[in-house]
């Protein structure tokens, strides 16, 4: 039987490999739009939500990845040419890029606004392509709720609450592609990370220019699913190695790092306790809320997606235990109070005595 944590770093490397393929695979869409392509994205997405549909939203790794397609994919329909409804060739195979990010789009905010994953588990791209092409329904989505949690959990920066009643609407997004208003307000935020994937690009031509200035930055990333996707990608694909670079000691240094920003998101609960007591007497705040909202709970996110990463690298071989087992020690004993962290360490027992690759 596979235990929870073996169960975690299933779905966390599935969740990784179909990340990488709709990355891949949508500017292949976009120089080369195909039925194959849009088959491959919407069975990607359906198929990545689905298998992290158990954990709630406002704590899923992909919700930042589903707010930033959406508002990537709005952008990319708002500005691009007006043109007239045409059915697409279904004789020839033929298929617009506008369509398949209409389909995508489509797709995200059903699955978000619904939370049914049944709905769609019988339909093919093609009906999909019916639905949200052909029928030209408009949506009601509002993207503000979800951009909330994400800034709720620290995940993007706080902004300060609109003046304008509709400053938070986002974007007409119908295949006719609506007029709509230039008020800024009225167009999504962009997020602190809309700049990640033209950073990526950058740093990895610094690895292979000035590896000195990149490097750095490689051991000083957040703890997100974006960073742990781009590291481990690397290390896959060997990037580092080409390029004369040790990939244990950037990993080491990234885990150290890591370590670092969790037992802050502790201290940050005395932060939120100072400021509860200077609060009126009217507040309904508690020590115990302040403790669970502000300090463990964040700290446990942070430890489960860290070790998740961490057995990824062990079971792949993609660096040797040896080179990060200061930091395993460290994360096993600091963490202990964490169930994840114990099965974990059941899990690196098992690899150290031969039990076992995986620890079961």
């Amino acid at each position: 039987v596979v235990g929870g944590g073996e169960k975690d770093a299933d779905t966390f490397e599935e969740s990784l490999k179909l990340k990488n393929t709709l990355d891949g695979i949508e500017e292949e869409a976009g120089a080369s739009p195909s039925w194959e392509a849009l088959s491959v994205i919407v069975n990607c997405e359906f198929r990545l939500y689905f298998i992290n549909q158990d954990t709630p939203l406002r704590n899923n790794p992909f919700l930042s990845h589903w707010v930033e397609t959406i508002q990537r994919l709005q952008n990319q329909l708002s500005t691009a040419p007006t043109t007239e409804y045409a059915p697409a060739n279904t004789d020839n195979e033929r298929i617009a890029d506008r369509d398949i990010w209409v389909v995508r789009l489509g797709l995200i905010k059903a699955l978000l606004q619904s939370r049914n994953v049944a709905q769609f588990t019988d339909k093919s791209p093609r009906q999909l392509y019916k639905d949200f092409v052909e029928s030209q329904q408009k949506d009601s989505f509002d993207l503000g709720p979800y951009i909330r949690m994400l800034e709720e959990e620290d995940i993007y920066e706080r902004t300060p609450e609109p003046t304008e009643p509709h400053a938070r609407d986002n974007p007409a997004t119908t295949h006719q592609n609506n007029s709509t208003s230039n008020n800024d307000a009225q167009r999504p935020r962009p997020s602190k990370l809309s700049d990640f994937q033209q950073w990526k690009k950058d740093v990895l031509t610094r690895l292979k220019t000035s590896p000195e200035t990149a490097t750095p930055e490689l051991t000083h990333l957040p703890i997100e699913l974006s960073s742990l996707d781009f590291l481990t990608t690397l290390l896959q694909e060997q990037t580092l190695q080409s390029h004369n670079i040790d990939p244990a000691p950037i990993i080491s240094d990234y885990i150290q790092h890591a370590l670092r920003l969790t037992e802050q998101m502790g201290e940050s609960s005395s932060a939120g306790l100072a400021s509860s007591a200077s609060a009126g007497l009217g507040a309904t705040t508690s020590v115990e809320d302040q403790l669970v909202d502000h300090g463990r709970e964040a700290q446990t996110r942070a430890v489960k997606l860290l070790l998740l990463f961490i057995r990824n690298l062990i079971r792949k071989d993609l660096v040797g235990m040896e080179a990060i087992y200061f930091e395993i020690q460290e994360i096993c004993v600091r963490y202990v109070w964490i169930r994840e962290v114990r099965e974990f360490r059941a899990f690196i027992e098992g690899v150290e005595g031969g039990e076992g690759r995986y620890g079961r």
